[in-house]
């Protein structure tokens, strides 16, 4: 009895080591900043391309900058005073997309999305949805006349219905809503490589190119 009971303590602080390692590692890699490769147009004239996006460590900063280059885009990033990186800021991340915000601090250069064919919206996945930046994004803006892109990176995975109701949003936005693309990164401890991430979401893309031609003004 007494070497079980050995062996279950064992067990348990070998378990409860496991989890504190997860999470620490899960908080630091939370907490620190993935770069990539900065993003200009290479092309001239007015751009009929607007990518948008909210990035909290990098990861869809580095997606949406891949986004831009294949349709040789106008880039903006929309900035979040709350979701700072650091510990207060990944937990009130986690409050607001419990809680299903849409609307919180942000800013953003001056922009009209409405004239552009399209516009390609993306975020990180929190808890099954987009994060709360872009909700509030879409709130502030018409999209009168363009056709609307959603693009997420995530670890998990997320739910049908809340994009659903992002798509609602932006329909009354006065979007016209053209399609969802996403990378699933992968786990914490086992995770795609930001070039994975990007050359999976370039295969989408390139998927749709006839979509987009569709919609885009000659």
């Amino acid at each position: 009895m007494k070497r079980f009971l050995k062996w279950a303590a064992l067990a348990v602080l070998i378990l409860t080591a496991v989890g504190a390692g997860s999470f620490g590692f899960m908080l630091y890699k939370d907490t620190h900043y993935i770069h990539s490769e900065p993003y200009e147009r290479s092309g001239g004239g007015k751009a009929d391309v607007l990518v948008v996006y909210y990035s909290r460590s990098g990861n869809t900063e580095g997606a949406a900058r891949a986004v831009a280059r294949f349709f040789d885009a106008d880039l903006l990033r929309i900035e979040s005073p709350r979701y700072t990186l650091d510990y207060q800021g990944w937990r009130d991340s986690a409050d607001d997309a419990a809680d299903k915000v849409t609307t919180t601090d942000i800013s953003y250069p001056p922009v009209d999305p409405s004239q552009y064919d399209i516009v390609a919206l993306g975020s990180p996945i929190w808890l099954f949805r987009p994060a709360p930046p872009l909700w509030t994004f879409v709130e502030e803006n018409r999209f009168d006349g363009a056709s609307v892109l959603l693009f997420n990176t995530f670890n998990s995975r997320f739910v049908d219905e809340e994009i659903a109701t992002f798509q609602a949003l932006v329909e009354q936005q006065g979007g016209a809503w053209l399609d969802h693309v996403y990378v699933r990164r992968g786990r914490i401890i086992s995770q795609k490589a930001p070039q994975e991430v990007h050359d999976e979401l370039g295969e989408q893309l390139r998927q749709r190119v006839e979509r987009f031609d569709g919609v885009r003004r000659q």
